[in-house]
């Protein structure tokens, strides 16, 4: 009798359905969350990503341009700028991110997936300088696995992030008990929402 769970084909056609299915859901329900309301919770993962002794003691952050409604790091990024921190914003590079410093948003241009990032001509950051990365993702869970958008930029880009603490960020309601994930997956050390910071 064929039983799917021993089968690696079904098995990994399971997991990216369900994958397909969970990144559906989470840009819906990001949807429908009214623009004062994202703020609102944007400034609350903020506040409690500036508690944290691994932001305080980095001298060197990168983290993301928002789009399609994620919650939106820029108020944390610009608090960093003000507090003499570098921070990076990654550029996307063919199929690879490349990190670049990010000094003002007027410096910034739009990328080929629409997202905001910087000129080809800032200066470069290695991933190994990179002591916080604020990663963003359409669901985290309890392990610290993330469901991204599934063009693998993240996947490729950690690994060379040897001293980085590995920060998720997002709405309260994209963290979920227990994603699928491969092999491959490189999880968070923390995760920080609008309402806690969940550390794996």
């Amino acid at each position: 009798m064929h039983d799917p769970e021993h089968d690696p084909k079904a098995v990994a056609y399971l997991r990216e359905h369900a994958k397909r299915e969970l990144r559906s859901r989470m840009r819906s329900v990001r949807t429908v969350v009214p623009a004062s309301a994202r703020a609102q919770r944007a400034r609350g993962a903020v506040q409690r990503v500036l508690e944290l002794a691994e932001y305080v003691g980095a001298q060197t952050i990168v983290g993301f341009s928002a789009i399609q409604k994620e919650i939106d790091p820029a108020e944390l990024l610009a608090g960093a700028r003000a507090s003499g921190k570098r921070v990076g914003l990654p550029r996307v590079v063919d199929d690879l991110l490349a990190l670049h410093e990010f000094r003002d948003v007027s410096e910034l241009e739009e990328g080929s997936f629409g997202v905001l990032e910087p000129a080809a001509s800032a200066p470069v950051i290695a991933p190994a300088e990179v002591d916080l990365v604020i990663v963003p993702g359409l669901a985290f869970d309890a392990r610290g696995h993330r469901l991204g958008y599934g063009r693998a930029f993240y996947d490729r880009l950690l690994p060379g992030m040897t001293k980085a603490f590995r920060l998720g960020f997002a709405y309260d309601f994209q963290f979920v008990m227990e994603l699928p994930n491969d092999t491959h997956d490189i999880p968070m050390h923390a995760v920080a929402t609008d309402l806690r910071v969940l550390r794996v």
